[in-house]
């Protein structure tokens, strides 16, 4: 995604544009005030955010927000915890609608099953370990996994380190 770029969605079809003023302001304060670059926009755009996407929802893969300016349209952000997908700007109201449909609830549906999916692997491993080792502190609450077997992994490659290390000691010892 380039960063210097906005998109437009107008009339079913989207552009590239520059960034408007309003968003090189908002990075600004956002800048040098140290504050949250959602605020930023709150305050720019004269008007609050709206988090399509449950905040930090198993894991927040994906997070919508969307700015609905009575004077800009509807700026919408599309980031993940690392960085931004894409930011969009719909001016016609008429258009906020038919994009929310076809863009932007295809794209929320597919995030909350990919977290729903990981949400249940963690589930699985849970299981797995409370199945092979009984409920206790051996258990990884957020992964499920079981911390016997990473105790016993690591017994594993550090005997693997050992034989390797006694094996060239035995080399050298016959050149």
């Amino acid at each position: 995604m380039s960063y210097d770029r906005l998109r437009l969605y107008d009339a079913g079809r989207f552009h590239d544009t520059d960034l408007p003023d309003w968003y090189r302001e908002a990075e600004r304060l956002s800048e040098t005030e140290h504050g949250d670059f959602h605020r930023a926009f709150d305050r720019v755009l004269d008007c609050e955010h709206t988090l399509l996407t449950e905040e930090g929802l198993l894991g927040g893969a994906l997070e919508i927000r969307f700015w609905p300016s009575e004077i800009h349209g509807v700026f919408v952000l599309i980031e993940t915890p690392l960085s931004f997908v894409e930011h969009v700007i719909v001016p016609n109201p008429a258009d906020w609608l038919p994009f929310l449909s076809r863009h932007l609830a295809p794209l929320i549906g597919v995030a909350n099953q990919s977290s729903l999916i990981a949400l249940h692997g963690r589930i699985g491993n849970a299981f797995i370990a409370w199945a092979r080792h009984g409920k206790g502190s051996h258990i990884g609450r957020e992964t499920g996994e079981s911390r016997i077997d990473l105790d016993n992994d690591r017994d594993r490659r550090r005997a693997q380190q050992a034989r390797a290390a006694m094996e060239r000691a035995r080399q050298e010892g016959r050149t």
